[in-house]
């Protein structure tokens, strides 16, 4: 995945990735005899940390521990299969 992240000026340009996703999976190994989860796991394009915001509106260096942008992931609740 890409990275926009213009740290000196603490911002980014949502110009990579979809806005939107759509897609139909099917588990090529599904026996309808087990238990089973599904779930999905989403990553965002990455974004300047609150730090390196910080940094730019107070006009102080950015921390030298802690990285300069974050990629944030979301997770769906899972769907549970039960035969």
């Amino acid at each position: 995945m890409g990275n926009t992240v213009d740290v000196q000026q603490a911002s980014y340009d949502n110009s990579i990735g979809e806005p939107y996703l759509a897609a139909a999976w099917k588990d090529p190994k599904f026996d309808p005899q087990q238990r089973a989860f599904y779930y999905v796991r989403v990553l965002e394009i990455p974004t300047p940390r609150w730090t390196t915001y910080d940094a730019k509106f107070f006009g102080v260096p950015l921390p030298k521990d802690v990285p300069a942008s974050i990629q944030e992931r979301a997770y769906t609740s899972p769907i549970w299969y039960t035969p």
